[in-house]
């Protein structure tokens, strides 16, 4: 991954005028979807039925009048001709270069990223493009660097953390209720570039839920933990741009305990549709510098606090079906945990105390507090994985065992606690402001999301087909 970075982030200080060019591309190949029963649901109805995600029966009849079997996998060349055929242009055998490069901007701008990148490939189109010629070749020169990234994230979440020559350490696996695992690697040269892999289990109808606390940043202060001793609270998250439905920037600014200062960043986020190639859905995280152009056009700004200092930070989500076998393992590491004195329910943890695991229990338990055994466990099958690779450097040159090991053995896990929690409270009606935000956006966005989780439901689970990592 490390080279791909480096050629994306010289490329991406090289390109930060192009959304002024952006305005001269002219309406880009529309796709329409066989939209599910549900996505017909009028704005005004109650908000927990807005939520609900479309019955995977539904679902498949949306995908079956595409004529495209949802049982079955993809071919990665088919699955990116099928907005084509149905829209009836030339299928991408017969594409000329430049019809090749308008359809990877249509498809770009359909959120599909990963599917342009490989039309490109297909069709031998190395980005970036030198000499761009139009809008059209500096829109793909913005942003398919950024398939590579994703894909180097992909490739690395659904391998094995537990795999020979592995540089993964774990911090827990299968704990709690939630079934989180925690793995972690510092870098050898500095000890002070943090990467850590988090994952979990959600029942299906947690997708949109999950996926909506995720988009609304302008929410994050308001259920991220904070902690007084050590001092360390999200003191601001601010969306600085949105461009279509699943970009935007954040600017998050967190507060650490004494004598460091303050430490913020400015996000890039990115969605990514990758549901008729690999059933998958993706979500890119990076950081911007000061001066770099966002997509709308606006110039990401310099620091506006004194002693505030900006970070790095890139990540990655990925939503897929759960791998065969994650129950048997979770089962098993749950055994041997319960065999060697630990709690059955709390999995495997290493390099925790006994303080650390307190207030991870008792997190745990709080965080279950207003659950009413909705969904206790999920039956086989019917489970989305939810995964998330991130790499932070503090721009710190050194960073203490005390605060290192707080946040690898407390904040990364109550964090992710609380994420989880909020999208429950979502899916159960609960969390106003969540709500407020959901309705006002269905049309623009929200009934969007509901269809496409529906064809990803009916491509994963109508089949019964079994999903390896």
């Amino acid at each position: 991954m490390p080279h791909r970075l480096t050629s994306y982030r010289a490329f991406r200080s090289n390109n930060r005028t192009f959304s002024s060019q952006l305005d001269e591309f002219g309406a880009r190949a529309s796709r329409h979807i066989t939209r599910s029963a549900s996505a017909t649901r009028t704005t005004g109805e109650e908000t927990v039925a807005e939520l609900q995600i479309p019955d995977v029966d539904d679902a498949v009849k949306g995908v079956e009048a595409l004529d495209v079997d949802a049982g079955d996998d993809v071919d990665e060349h088919d699955a990116d001709l099928a907005p084509q055929a149905a829209g009836g242009a030339p299928s991408s055998v017969n594409m000329s270069p430049a019809d090749a490069k308008v359809e990877a901007v249509a498809l770009i701008d359909d959120d599909r990223l990963l599917q342009a990148a490989r039309l490109l490939r297909r069709h031998a189109i190395d980005v970036p493009i030198a000499n761009p010629l139009d809008a059209t070749d500096a829109k793909l020169n913005a942003f398919v660097p950024k398939a590579a990234v994703m894909e180097d994230l992909i490739s690395s979440l659904k391998a094995d953390p537990k795999r020979l020559g592995t540089e993964w350490l774990v911090q827990c696996e299968h704990s709690g209720r939630r079934d989180v695992s925690i793995y972690y690697r510092m870098d050898t040269e500095t000890q002070t570039k943090l990467t850590a892999r988090i994952e979990s289990p959600i029942h299906k109808d947690m997708l949109v839920p999950f996926l909506s606390v995720l988009n609304e940043s302008e929410l994050y202060k308001s259920w991220l933990p904070n902690w007084t001793m050590p001092r360390l609270r999200v003191r601001r998250s601010d969306k600085l741009s949105q461009t279509g439905r699943c970009s935007q920037v954040v600017l998050v600014t967190v507060d650490l305990p004494w004598p460091f200062s303050s430490r913020e960043c400015v996000l890039d986020a990115w969605g990514v549709d990758d549901i008729d190639a690999s059933g998958d859905i993706c979500v890119l995280v990076d950081s911007m510098k000061p001066g770099e152009s966002m997509r709308c056009g606006s110039i990401v700004p310099d620091v506006d606090e004194s002693g505030v200092v900006r970070i790095d930070f890139e990540a990655g989500f990925l939503f897929r079906k759960l791998p065969e076998g994650w129950e048997a393992e979770r089962d098993a590491a749950r055994a041997a945990a319960s065999w060697f004195g630990t709690s059955g329910s709390s999995g495997t943890s290493k390099g925790g105390d006994g303080a650390n695991d307190s207030r991870r229990s008792s997190l745990d338990e709080d965080a279950h507090s207003d659950d009413e055994g909705h969904h206790a466990e999920s039956p086989p099958g019917d489970q989305i994985l939810v995964s998330v690779q991130m790499y932070m450097d503090p721009k710190l040159s050194y960073v203490p065992t005390s605060l290192l090991n707080f946040v690898i053995r407390t904040v990364l896990y109550t964090m992710w606690c609380m994420l989880l929690r909020v999208a429950e409270q979502v899916r159960d009606g609960k969390s106003e402001s969540h709500q407020k935000s959901i309705r006002e956006k269905s049309t623009e966005l929200y009934d969007w999301v509901r269809e496409r989780t529906g064809a990803m439901l009916a491509r994963l689970f109508a089949g019964g087909n079994a999903v390896t990592a």
